[in-house]
């Protein structure tokens, strides 16, 4: 489906034995089968949990809370603290009034979604994963709620579906054709096939034998992703202050330990958006916090480097844990790939971000020139994307050649610079 904006609802029944949320989540990051940032916009809307003055608490900490990394993280940690139980299946549990924009209600397929389904094995059980690739390119408006305007009233023109039978969620900017490119990439012969964790195959404590155990102990020792492969040495990454790094988009596994008695997560290591995308400025390294549990004491304060080159430079700094640290080197073109065709305005400060980047390295390397760095970080002696629009790692012209990467245009202009002196 494809939708502007994702919104769902765990539902619970009132009074007269309706559906109403009690709370309510908005997907801002839904891209084909995967749901990542998500927030909280509504704790018990209607009022229908008996202790109201803990869901003022819960209010004040899911209402107020950053953007979690995924919708399933979300979903179980509010569910944890509401309901005592980590134990929901939040594609299946969370539901999304959904409303055709391209034809009414009464002659939408509903028949066809969740029509397609796909088994995975999750903590020793067999799942359904349910999907309906043939509204893929629906026109949808989804809510979190079927309330009309008049109280009392319901709206008429949708339905209540799971949001794990809505996939695969198409963005919305994306033409025809790379929807169709990329709906094919998602499901080789028209199937999803969900990636499970080797944990995930079996029930706490059960025995693993054959295969499977040898696969769980090359993993467990670092040697082999399990499947044979080599696993890759991560690259370090020099976090002195003032250096240029990346952030992970993946948090610390540590992190979702420490609450105190209100079940508040003492300091957050979650990047805030936009600027978790950007370039970062190491402003300080700090090693007087409480660290969160199974982590170290080297934290980071940093700040994104376009709002460190404004003048004043007082845009917000935020903390992450040093393993959340990244090369610039070694990541420039790929987040560069990932992030540059966004939305307009957050592209736009994107776009000028890596530009101030690249001109502070070139600034910490002696003046070097500009070009060569962005040389160095498309490597473009000998890169591994052929040209602008095919990035297949590994494509030869030869034995032993790889193709050149092209400088995209916006860096090797100076763009960002020429709107810098403009004000902009």
């Amino acid at each position: 489906m494809r939708t502007d904006k994702l919104l769902c609802a765990l539902l619970r029944e009132d009074a007269s034995r309706a559906s109403r949320p009690v709370v309510i989540l908005e997907i801002l990051d839904a891209e084909f089968f995967h749901l990542r940032a998500t927030r909280c916009v509504a704790i018990d809307p209607y009022g229908l949990l008996p202790d109201q003055e803990l869901v003022k608490r819960w209010r004040d900490e899911f209402l107020n809370h950053r953007l979690w990394q995924n919708f399933g993280a979300a979903a179980r940690q509010i569910h944890e603290t509401m309901f005592r139980s980590g134990r929901i299946d939040p594609e299946t549990e969370y539901k999304t009034y959904v409303v055709p924009l391209d034809a009414p209600a009464a002659d939408f397929p509903w028949r066809e979604i969740g029509r397609r389904r796909s088994k995975v094995a999750r903590r020793g059980e067999q799942v359904d994963a349910i999907y309906s690739p043939q509204l893929a390119l629906a026109r949808v408006a989804t809510y979190g709620d079927d309330e009309g305007e008049e109280v009392g009233e319901y709206r008429s023109d949708g339905g209540w579906i799971s949001v794990g039978a809505g996939r695969p969620y198409v963005p919305p900017h994306l033409s025809l054709e790379e929807a169709t490119e990329r709906l094919r990439r998602h499901m080789p012969n028209g199937r999803f096939h969900p990636s499970v964790r080797p944990q995930d195959r079996f029930l706490p404590g059960e025995k693993m034998e054959g295969e499977e155990l040898r696969k769980r102990s090359a993993q467990e020792s670092g040697s082999t992703t399990g499947q044979g492969r080599k696993r890759k040495r991560r690259v370090g990454v020099c976090t002195d202050v003032g250096r240029v790094i990346f952030v992970s988009p993946s948090l610390p596994k540590a992190t979702a330990a420490p609450t105190d008695s209100l079940h508040r997560v003492r300091f957050d290591l979650t990047p805030p958006s936009p600027w978790g995308l950007h370039p970062v400025v190491v402003k300080a390294q700090e090693q007087d916090v409480a660290p969160l549990r199974n982590l170290g004491l080297n934290y980071l304060r940093v700040q994104s480097v376009l709002e460190a080159e404004r003048p004043g430079g007082g845009g917000p700094e935020f903390r992450i844990h040093s393993s959340q640290a990244l090369s610039l080197h070694h990541t420039f073109a790929a987040r560069w790939a990932a992030h540059s065709e966004e939305r307009a305005d957050e592209a736009d400060a994107f776009r000028r971000a890596m530009g101030f980047a690249i001109d502070h390295e070139a600034r910490r390397n002696n003046g070097c020139c500009p070009s060569l760095i962005l040389n160095r970080f498309f490597a473009a002696e000998g890169g591994l994307f052929p040209d602008e629009t095919s990035a297949e790692p590994g494509s030869t012209t030869g034995p032993g050649r790889r193709y050149s990467a092209k400088v995209p245009s916006y860096l090797k202009e100076g763009a960002w610079r020429r709107a810098s002196e403009r004000g902009e």
